[in-house]
């Protein structure tokens, strides 16, 4: 069940909401209004990490070089 972001055009309030099926009613949750925009969302993508936590060096020509965190390879620690 996909989540979506919405916002809604009569209070102004960003929510999420687990929609089921593209005939589901969206409403807020502020003030019940009904008609909302679908907010452009960003998606998360999986890597499949190996070594620093880089995909590979194309994808962190710096992987060698670390970020000066003392963390080696592309670092996810900040």
């Amino acid at each position: 069940m996909p989540i979506f972001e919405y916002v809604c055009n009569k209070c102004g309030k960003e929510f999420e909401k687990l929609v089921p099926s593209a005939q589901t009613q969206v409403s807020c949750p502020e003030c019940s209004g009904t008609k909302v925009t679908r907010k452009l969302s960003r998606f998360a993508a999986s890597v499949r990490e190996h070594g620093g936590g880089c995909p590979s060096k194309e994808f962190c020509p710096s992987a060698s070089a670390g970020c000066g965190c003392g963390h080696s390879g592309c670092c996810h620690h900040h």
